[in-house]
């Protein structure tokens, strides 16, 4: 899965995103008190199943 994929499921799901100062590259995902990290480097990069499943774990998603 990519990572725009990926920010479009959350995003469904009720997920909100706030960019880092300083173009860190990277996403914090806000869902209900709770947060994770989503990189967005490279367009066509796919994430790790690994990296994909400890996001939705963190964010409490199946």
């Amino acid at each position: 899965m990519r990572a725009a994929e990926l920010k479009k499921w959350l995003a469904q799901r009720g997920c909100t995103f706030e960019q880092h100062k300083g173009g860190s590259g990277h996403l914090t995902v806000r869902r209900d008190g709770r947060t994770s990290q989503l990189p967005m480097h490279g367009q066509g990069k796919e994430l790790g199943t690994g990296l994909v499943n400890k996001i939705k774990k963190d964010l409490r998603l199946k």
